[in-house]
């Protein structure tokens, strides 16, 4: 490991240690690696946090990783197209994959042996210390990863025409898109970015794509402004909304990890499992596999659909309580 990589290791868990939350501190340090500022879209990752919502899918450094990538190649994305974004998906890939070897997995479930909505689970997690440990020095490691891949991709420019996208289908992004009709809230670079979460993760069969929209756009409204937040109002945010998972019923009020608990509660009640592979039963070698299956799922079509339903109706409940 480089010296510079060593530096941006540190940071990474030191981001985590003050953000309490892994797709945050991910993609906060690599916003500053690259010295991009998206506040917005940043805010939107708030509940990938713990395998989205806490509730033990792909891990947040993965997905928060996975859209500090396309950011990196967002004005490419706008040259070139899909072109582009087929780089995109090859280059977040291949970090999906160096996760799993490295760490031997890619969910929060496997990786940390905890439930989250369990007071057990949670106490454990905390204590004696070993769990937060390994989530700090995994965060650090894909740090380092991230800068020296970031540094590579610089070296590797996406070259030709641009291709044209308007027939290409994206979960997480039509989610985004339905919410955004649907309520006049979004946000254009993470339209931009959220294809990469096609396939459960540039098709490796992780997180679903579709939940992964429902939840972000939600925290277009709800999620944190960890930028402006100091120590102090993260830890209150973080107990707050760790506490929330715990509770039973409905928890009014915007607090983000109750919102997105009630749209993980209300879409997942209709489907077999989180993660793409297991909801599909597919294994995507590529775009154009996927994009086939795409065009001819119903079920995906419906999920989407439900998912962009869900997140609409409980922000515009929750933004305007009666």
């Amino acid at each position: 490991m480089t010296f510079d990589g060593l530096v941006w290791g540190l940071r990474g868990g030191l981001s985590l240690l003050r953000d309490l939350n892994c797709a945050l501190a991910t993609l906060e340090v690599v916003q500053d690696m690259a010295g991009i500022r998206e506040d917005i879209s940043l805010r939107a990752a708030t509940g990938l946090e713990g395998g989205l919502v806490a509730c033990g899918s792909t891990c947040g450094v993965i997905t928060g990783g996975a859209l500090g990538i396309a950011l990196m190649r967002a004005g490419a994305i706008d040259a070139l197209g899909e072109r582009a974004q087929r780089m995109v998906m090859t280059e977040v890939r291949d970090y999906v994959h160096w996760f799993r070897d490295s760490f031997d997995t890619t969910t929060c479930r496997e990786r940390t042996g905890v439930d989250f909505y369990r007071v057990s689970g949670q106490l454990r997690y905390l204590l004696p210390g070993d769990r937060v440990a390994r989530c700090l020095w995994h965060t650090g490691r894909a740090a380092s990863y991230l800068r020296r891949y970031g540094s590579a991709m610089q070296a590797r420019p996406c070259i030709g025409g641009k291709d044209s996208t308007d027939h290409a289908r994206h979960c997480a992004i039509e989610v985004l898109r339905g919410v955004r009709r649907a309520c006049g809230m979004g946000d254009e670079v993470l339209e931009k970015i959220a294809f990469v979460f096609d396939g459960g993760v540039a098709f490796t069969g992780g997180v679903c794509g579709a939940l992964a929209g429902a939840v972000m756009a939600a925290n277009l409204a709800f999620g944190w402004d960890i930028r402006s937040m100091g120590r102090v109002k993260s830890a209150q945010e973080f107990v707050g909304g760790h506490l929330n998972l715990l509770r039973k019923g409905k928890v009014p009020g915007r607090e983000t990890f109750a919102v997105g608990r009630e749209i993980m509660k209300r879409l997942t009640d209709t489907i077999p499992a989180l993660e793409c592979a297991r909801i599909t039963g597919a294994t995507f070698r590529g775009w154009d596999d996927f994009q086939s299956y795409m065009h001819t799922s119903n079920a995906c079509r419906e999920l989407i659909a439900q998912a962009a339903k869900v997140s609409s109706e409980v922000v515009v409940r929750r933004r305007n309580p009666e």
